[in-house]
């Protein structure tokens, strides 16, 4: 665990999708959604869950499906060392619900291994459980108390969950342990900026830097403190080692873009956004703010930029379609109409493409197969699905029935 992170972490942008975040922005110039632009989420491969498909999911796994009676899974122990390299490689695949199943596993075997316990509340942070990672995470330092990282990472479980105040405080201990700790500055400037305490997140951002000068976040997050007391001129300043460190950073390249829309920079605000374009030919706000500062210099390729972007604004009509086959899928399938629910699935699949919903889909899809007893299809299904959004938990534990049934 490296990093806590804020709501408005640029990073994690998703239409559907549930954010590893819990802190609301600090003021009203959020760095990519300026007021008056329409926002688009672009209809691209995305995991993503609404509360509809989260209680299909249960419902199909807890109650309608019963995997576990269906297949009796049988679960084999293993040393927890073997659990944990396993683990480790599940989440360097990025198959972070799989890595949750081994993890919990292994905790179980080996309580009181601090290296297991560190991993697996990593793993629960970043499936936003934030609650069982600060519980993890507190157990961790009752067994090494003089980790200054193990306090580190408490801090950062402990603001994800939104308790700041503690958050802080911890981050306070891991410095009394180790003074020269650059990511325990780091987080401590990030919770005192989001405690609107700017004057001490600054001391803390500059330490963090000097200690870790190579670190594009000490500068990325340390711009939007001075963006919110209007001081553009260091936001920019602040930004450009970003983008020197991390060229391929879109989102700081478009920040850099707007800092410098404000300071009347338009013309170096152009070569930002088109570089920004050039990372994602597809980026719905670069396209915007590209087509809006090209009105008066060019206005044909301002025109050719907005046409690009109602484009992207059409794909949605895609999106929507998508989710009404789900929605009838849905319905079939709380009333018993297997095949029917199928069929819906299936069309809504074909209708989505790889919009954004694509991986819940799948998952849908594979649950309901398995309960008309399709298990291969199904199984088919729902390894699509982990493959879209490796965060997809239902579908990790409905695979590791089946593969254990």
């Amino acid at each position: 665990m490296e990093m806590y992170e804020p709501r408005w972490r640029v990073f994690r942008v998703g239409a559907i999708r549930r954010t590893n975040a819990i802190l609301k922005p600090r003021t009203g110039n959020n760095a990519l959604h300026d007021e008056g632009i329409p926002v688009v989420h672009r209809a691209t491969r995305r995991a993503g869950k609404n509360s509809r498909s989260r209680v299909f999911a249960l419902i199909v796994v807890c109650s309608a499906l019963s995997l576990s009676s269906i297949f009796a899974a049988q679960q084999g122990a293993s040393p927890s060392s073997e659990l944990l390299d396993q683990g480790r490689k599940l989440l360097e695949a990025g198959k972070v619900a799989e890595a949750e199943l081994v993890l919990d596993r292994a905790e179980k075997l080996d309580p009181s291994d601090s290296v297991i316990l560190t991993l697996d509340a990593k793993v629960k942070g970043r499936l936003g459980e934030y609650a069982s990672a600060v519980a993890l995470l507190q157990r961790v330092i009752l067994l090494i108390p003089q980790s200054a990282q193990a306090h580190v990472d408490l801090a950062i479980a402990l603001a994800d969950s939104g308790d700041l105040k503690s958050a802080l405080a911890e981050t306070a201990t891991a410095i009394s342990v180790a003074p020269a700790l650059a990511i325990a500055h780091l987080n401590r400037a990030r919770i005192l900026s989001d405690m609107n305490q700017d004057g001490e997140a600054r001391d803390e951002f500059a330490l963090a830097a000097r200690l870790d000068p190579d670190n594009p976040n000490c500068y990325f997050y340390w711009s939007f403190g001075e963006r919110a007391q209007g001081n553009f001129t260091r936001e920019a300043e602040l930004l450009r080692k970003v983008v020197k460190l991390e060229p391929g950073n879109m989102k700081a390249h478009i920040k850099l873009a707007n800092s410098l829309l404000d300071q009347n920079r338009t013309a170096e605000a152009v070569a930002e956004l088109r570089i920004a374009l050039a990372i994602d030919p597809d980026s719905a706000q670069a396209i915007y703010k590209l087509s809006r500062a090209l009105r008066t210099t060019d206005p044909d390729e301002s025109k050719r930029l907005r046409a690009q972007f109602d484009r992207l604004k059409a794909q949605n009509s895609v999106l929507d379609q998508a989710k009404a086959f789900a929605n009838e899928a849905f319905h079939a399938f709380t009333v018993q109409d297997w095949r029917e629910a199928v069929r819906l699935f299936s069309e809504a699949v074909e209708t989505c493409g790889d919009c954004e919903i694509e991986s819940t889909l799948h998952r849908d899809l594979g649950l309901t197969l398995c309960r008309v007893g399709q298990i291969e299809r199904g199984a088919d299904e729902l390894r699509k699905a982990l493959a879209l959004n490796p965060e997809d938990r239902d579908a990790a534990k409905a695979l590791e029935m089946i593969r254990t049934r």
